[in-house]
């Protein structure tokens, strides 16, 4: 999978690309892993778009796609390539 925010573009699997965000976003230590990191995603997704946030029940890469297709849809990135 490949995403584009901004200028810059990641690429790896879903829980891959939320890892690297986490690690450039944040200070490790506020959001201690990957799941952490999706949870506040949705939460400002909520917030910011006053639209609701489902994640498919299973495993945290399942919820990551799911996240980044929401992400996409409300324009707040780019899904170059779904591998």
């Amino acid at each position: 999978m490949k995403i584009s925010i901004d200028a810059r573009t990641y690429e790896g699997t879903g829980t891959e690309i939320l890892e690297q965000l986490r690690l450039t976003t944040f200070d490790p230590t506020e959001f201690p892993d990957a799941e952490s990191y999706l949870w506040q995603l949705r939460s400002n997704f909520i917030r910011a778009t006053d639209l609701e946030c489902p994640l498919p029940e299973g495993s945290l890469e399942r919820q990551a796609r799911a996240m980044f297709t929401l992400l996409a849809k409300a324009g707040a990135l780019e899904v170059l390539e779904d591998g």
